[in-house]
């Protein structure tokens, strides 16, 4: 009995040093500022609006008209840095119901045609 309950001590000894050794997951947390949560909230409303605007039948046709697959375009799309997908949103907005679909795949186009020649994506391996 009294080698068992030594035991026992000895175990929750070498536990208890582990835990404290191995140290426990900390949550890590800061202040983040009114303005760049606003910018955060901004960024996702307008990705949103564009991606639903990429979902509509019409404009996955033209895309596939294009050659280019209407799930990269929306890839392509969520990483596009805040200005420019501030300028896309603005540019959807600005167009007349139903209309204007070509301008802004044109648009679309000529930003994925500018991240092919910088080098970060590979659409155009043909040419």
């Amino acid at each position: 009995m009294h080698v068992r309950q030594l035991l026992r001590s000895v175990l929750v000894l070498v536990l208890s040093f582990q835990l404290v050794a191995l140290g426990l997951p900390t949550a890590q947390g800061s202040m983040i500022r009114t303005d760049e949560y606003a910018a955060a909230e901004e960024r996702d409303e307008r990705l949103s609006r564009v991606q639903d605007f990429l979902a509509e039948e019409r404009v996955a046709a033209q895309f596939e008209a294009f050659g280019v697959d209407p799930e990269q375009a929306a890839e392509r799309v969520a990483a596009l840095t805040d200005a420019e997908l501030a300028q896309l949103d603005s540019q959807l907005g600005d167009l007349p119901a139903g209309a204007g679909v070509l301008t802004v795949l044109g648009i679309l186009f000529v930003v994925i045609l500018v991240l092919e020649l910088v080098g970060i994506t590979n659409i155009f391996v043909a040419i």
